[in-house]
């Protein structure tokens, strides 16, 4: 999923070398919410192994700034796979991978009763479907505003 930085562009020109270290500590931050919960949007990824939050990662234009850490349950089939690459159109993008074949049905998926969640997608109350959207909707302003702080510690304005 991509995030346009548009409100953010007049601070991208005033200083392009402090934007981007304050976007990459926005990235981080959102990639952590969208993986663990925040104050504003408590939804997290489906959970069975790990695998799908293992394989997430972000980038600030093209380059790659983190990717999320976790450990995987034991018994696991498979090992997280995080993007390490990504081709972005403009350096003003902010880009959040979830590298797994299934990623976008996980995030797709319904509540039909013949799509039940595992147990500890269950037991975890706040996993599910639209993670990554409901975070863009809820954190978004959040965002925005840890981008800007960080352009103030780096530049004092």
């Amino acid at each position: 999923m991509t995030m346009k930085l548009g409100p953010l562009k007049k601070l991208q020109r005033k200083s392009p070398s402090a934007f981007k270290k304050a976007a990459k500590v926005g990235t981080i931050q959102f990639l952590t919410w969208a993986n663990t919960g925040s104050k504003l949007e408590k939804r997290t990824p489906p959970i069975r192994w790990g695998v799908l939050r293992g394989s997430s990662s972000a980038f600030v234009g093209s380059e790659l700034v983190t990717t999320f850490q976790q450990s995987i349950k034991s018994g696991a089939p498979e090992r997280p796979t995080p993007a390490t690459s990504h081709a972005a159109l403009s350096a003003l993008i902010m880009t959040w991978v979830w590298n797994t074949d299934y990623a976008r049905r996980m995030h797709e998926w319904g509540k039909k009763a013949t799509e039940k969640w595992g147990k500890f997608t269950l037991q975890a109350g706040n996993a599910g479907n639209k993670w990554l959207e409901k975070h863009l909707q809820r954190d978004r302003n959040a965002l925005m505003k840890v981008i800007g702080m960080e352009f103030k510690k780096e530049t004092g304005i």
